[in-house]
């Protein structure tokens, strides 16, 4: 049954090539077109405008082996067997071609006569209401006592990112032994797929595809059903090798082995963490540098610098303490240029890049551990227990330390990590770190500095699509005449439908096309008056001199129209509001939202947010046509227009006219007339710096959109309310939740009959529902813990259960206990109902509520007479817990930090009761 990891990736394109798919290379790293994933994360990523039906079909049934990284699970990687940074994904897909029949047939048939899997090992799982899945499983002959039900959580998948294809699924496992049950399910006859044991594991999952999900979250059929599968291809090996991890596979192995002649370490049990976080990251880091993602501050290229720095340090566990994971790109480029053979030309740039930023980092690193443990030494002398958000933050701007590397650091010591206030402060530099990496980005696709004397005609404040010429095209920052299906290109057109990203406004989407060919624009740029569009060719090939049809997404071209004529509307709202002393700092415009920061000294009050949205509103409702003009920037200035004052303008300057309401400067693009916008409202209001705000806002549906999730998030809260209500006080109805909260027809319904005046009203319920359920929940909250205390204090069956376990000695008895959320009070009234009914008991108590612990000490005035002092014995104790405290011979009480180190804390201080009871 054993295969080498590139023996199954040979054998799987194989089969599915002789069963009629389309092999299709894996994609980048970088999804495109989709800004919901970071990173390409499955193997149908790159399918997904095809299982929509966005896009005319290339072919309907398609195989691949897709590189993939996921960084969800990243604290956990080297701890566990199987979890992974980068992996491979088997994949097999059909596009309104083959469904369930045919998915789950391939998928025994390859387990069986390719894979060789003996058929009494597989078990299936199915979505708890398939009944076709399960019938088909049985015909192909899986028996129906290893056909396992299960719900949404385990047998639904997707979509990948925030919308898209998805339906229920079946997954394939392997029964690898009861002898892998462990102790707890090793001879249990009810274990089946779905149990948390490593009995049975997970290795094909068949997804039927019949909805596509909206980013609201709403399923709608799919205008084709389709089959989208994933088999982790380290997993499959594994399974196959019959090894207990993926690190012990044939790939990652050799990595390893390079490790162990590397660094004089053997990979072992006290080190195999080191070795597994080092190999799994260099993948990750190889892979993405190959595909063009740079260590940055921000964005993918944070997240690489952050496994860069992350392996860098468990590599001084090791102790590695110089430049080390670039030694392994020649490792890595031998492993994988046989199914990427572009790395192999590629390896010596990684290993340059990689060399450089791990010398950039540990030229830091000595420095920034010696300063981070001076700041833990200075929390610890001061009785905090957290690292604020500015200090973690210097630490990322001085010294380099990732967020999430300083978090896992404190952590490990015991000391919590404040992510709100760094979000704070790295927001102020997120700005300027964005537009350094759009201008890296450009010259990176480009390849070039695009001649001033190009310019492409912008044809898109009047067209939607038009024909054009192709002028040039860029490959890897490389001019060529000509680029194939599955190619990432920029192509430069001689005239152009598509808005290239500029004040503020985000650039268009989507295609190019002539008969055999389909490019997808997945981002528009501009340098100087060179139009460049970003994106994939889906089909055929494109060459410099054709002619081809240039068609922008209409449907986001009128977002984004939305949302820009929306700033403009915001921008005059908050000047007749708030005062003429509003200037405009910044804007983003996208399809999804609008951003807009401007000088004023404080924060909004709630009526004034209220105001600068009924003032919006009133322009949207009252219909009035937007006028453009170009005029003589002197002419335009003498007319009243704003303009930013930093910006930089022509002789002749565009200006966007909406009645009294707004007259600007601007080169986006607008709505014809305010109606169309719909409705606005905003959603955020903050500070990116001193003497400035920003709002954040949307427009036309995507308001009601954001009203549906917000009063479906409230009526979860009310439910979970009402239910802890009636579990702790049965029918007591003053403790639920009076507001009504309005059903998803009821706020279409608003909409429809009251227009962008049923914003204001909603605002207002949403913060009257807000404020009742802030108010009950404190109430409840109270009422609540009155009654477990109460319930606590007068509990007999503890105060026996108690006393059953009290320590005897010649002088007395001992009682020791440690509790949970419990108050000072409560302790001292259960130990004077012990008390009360074994006078010659000493009651040790301790109880923990976060990172703080408590201890009470009580005994009667018999146990003081034989050398028992309460106050003297607590203040040995709270040496343990880093407390203070104290008090009389018969009782004492004191808090302290370290709640974890409360039973041994209790152990130490009946040790010392002993000497004077024993």
């Amino acid at each position: 049954m054993s295969k080498t990891v590139r023996e199954i990736a040979e054998l799987y394109t194989s089969y599915f090539q002789g069963k009629g798919h389309t092999i299709v290379p894996s994609s980048s790293l970088i999804p495109k077109g989709d800004p919901t994933l970071l990173f390409t994360t499955a193997g149908m990523v790159q399918f997904k405008p095809l299982f929509t039906g966005a896009v005319e079909l290339p072919y309907t049934r398609a195989a691949s082996v897709q590189k993939c990284v996921r960084t969800t699970d990243l604290e956990v990687v080297g701890k566990t067997e199987r979890h992974c940074t980068f992996f491979e994904m088997l994949g097999n897909f059909s596009f309104g071609d083959y469904f369930k029949k045919e998915a789950i047939e391939y998928a025994l048939d390859f387990s069986l006569n390719h894979l060789h899997i003996p058929k009494e090992k597989i078990w299936v799982t199915i979505y708890l209401d398939d009944d076709e899945a399960k019938k088909i499983w049985m015909e192909a002959g899986i028996p129906e006592e290893r056909i396992v039900r299960l719900g949404k959580k385990d047998n639904f998948w997707g979509p990948a990112g925030d919308s898209g294809a998805c339906g229920p699924c079946s997954e394939l496992y392997l029964d690898r032994g009861p002898e892998k049950g462990g102790p707890t399910c090793g001879n249990n006859p009810n274990c089946k797929p779905g149990c948390d044991c490593d009995r049975y594991l997970e290795y094909w999952n068949l997804v039927f595809n019949q909805f596509n999900q909206t980013v609201s979250g709403e399923l709608l059929p799919l205008k084709q059903t389709g089959i989208d599968t994933g088999s982790g291809l380290e997993r499959v090996a594994m399974l196959l090798q019959e090894v207990d991890s993926v690190y012990d596979t044939d790939e990652l192995k050799s990595i390893i082995d390079k490790i162990e002649t590397l660094s004089g370490f053997t990979y072992d049990e006290s080190t195999k963490q080191s070795f597994r976080v080092i190999t799994d990251h260099s993948r990750s880091v190889f892979f993405s540098l190959g595909d063009g993602i740079y260590p940055d501050r921000t964005g993918r290229g944070y997240v690489i610098r952050r496994l860069i720095r992350r392996a860098s340090l468990f590599a001084r566990k090791l102790g590695i303490y110089e430049p080390f994971l670039y030694k392994l790109v020649g490792t890595l480029r031998d492993l994988y240029s046989v199914r990427y053979p572009e790395l192999k030309d590629k390896a010596k740039d990684i290993e340059s890049i990689l060399k450089k930023e791990e010398e950039l980092f540990l030229h830091t690193l000595e420095v920034g551990l010696e300063e981070l443990e001076s700041l833990l030494g200075q929390l610890k002398e001061n009785n905090q227990a957290v690292v604020t958000g500015k200090e973690g933050f210097r630490l990322y701007s001085t010294y380099g330390f990732p967020r999430e590397m300083t978090k896992e650091l404190v952590e490990d010591r015991g000391f919590g990590f404040d992510d709100e206030g760094f979000e704070a402060e790295l927001e102020k530099d997120r700005d300027l770190s964005r537009a350094s990496w759009k201008g890296k980005k450009i010259q990176y696709l480009t390849g070039l500095s695009a001649s001033p004397e190009l310019k492409t005609e912008f044809l898109g404040y009047t067209e939607t699509k038009s024909q054009a010429k192709v002028l040039y095209l860029f490959v890897d920052g490389k001019s060529v005449t000509e680029a194939n299906q599955g190619t990432d290109v920029v192509v430069v057109l001689d005239k152009t439908p598509f808005y290239a990203e500029g004040g503020g406004q985000v650039g268009d989407w989507g295609y190019l096309k002539k008969e055999g060919f389909q490019f997808q624009v997945q981002d528009t740029q501009k340098e100087n008056e060179t139009f460049l569009h970003l994106g994939m060719i889906l089909k055929g090939k494109i060459s410099v001199g054709e002619t081809i049809n240039a068609e922008i997404d209409t449907t986001r071209r009128q977002n984004l129209a939305n949302h820009h004529s929306g700033t403009h509307l915001l921008n005059g709202a908050l000047r007749r509001i708030l005062g003429t002393h509003v200037a405009q700092k910044g804007s983003v415009v996208s399809s999804d939202y609008l951003r807009f920061d401007f000088s004023h000294p404080k924060a909004l009050s709630e009526e004034e947010i209220i105001s600068i949205e009924k003032d919006v509103n009133e322009a949207v409702n009252a219909n009035i046509p937007v006028k453009t003009e170009v005029l003589d920037i002197n002419a335009a200035k003498q007319s009243g227009a704003l303009s930013m004052f930093d910006e930089k303008y022509g002789n002749l300057v565009r200006v966007i006219s909406m009645g009294d309401k707004s007259k600007e400067f601007c080169g986006g693009t607008h709505v014809s007339n305010t109606k169309e916008i719909g409705y606005f409202a905003i959603i955020k209001e903050g500070s990116p710096g001193a003497g400035n705000r920003r709002v954040e806002a949307i427009c036309g549906d995507s308001v009601i959109e954001y009203f549906l999730t917000e009063f479906q998030t409230l009526a979860a809260k009310v439910e979970t309310h009402n239910l802890s209500a009636k579990e702790t006080f049965g029918d007591l109805k003053e403790f639920g939740i009076t507001t009504v909260v309005p059903a998803p027809e009821d706020l279409q319904s608003l909409f429809a009959n009251e227009g962008n005046a049923a914003v204001e009203r909603l605002r207002k319920l949403r913060e009257s529902l807000e404020t009742e359920l802030e108010e009950k929940s404190a109430s409840l909250f109270k009422a609540k813990k009155k009654k477990e205390q109460l319930s606590f204090q007068m509990n007999p069956e503890l105060v026996d259960g108690l006393l059953k376990k009290a320590h005897s000695f010649s002088k007395g008895k001992v009682v020791t206990e440690v509790f949970s959320g419990v108050d000072a009070k409560s302790l001292k009234d259960l130990a004077d109902s012990l008390k009360a009914k074994e006078p010659e008991i000493l009651c040790l108590f301790g109880t923990s509520e976060g990172e703080t612990s408590t201890l009470v000490f009580m005994c009667n005035k018999v146990l003081n007479e034989r050398g028992i002092h309460c106050g003297d014995l607590l203040k040995e104790t709270l040496v343990m817990l880093d407390g203070k405290g104290g008090g009389r011979p018969d009782m004492a009480q004191g808090g302290g930090k370290r709640p974890e180190s409360l039973g041994d804390a209790l152990e130490f201080a009946l040790e010392l009761s002993k000497k004077k009871l024993g």
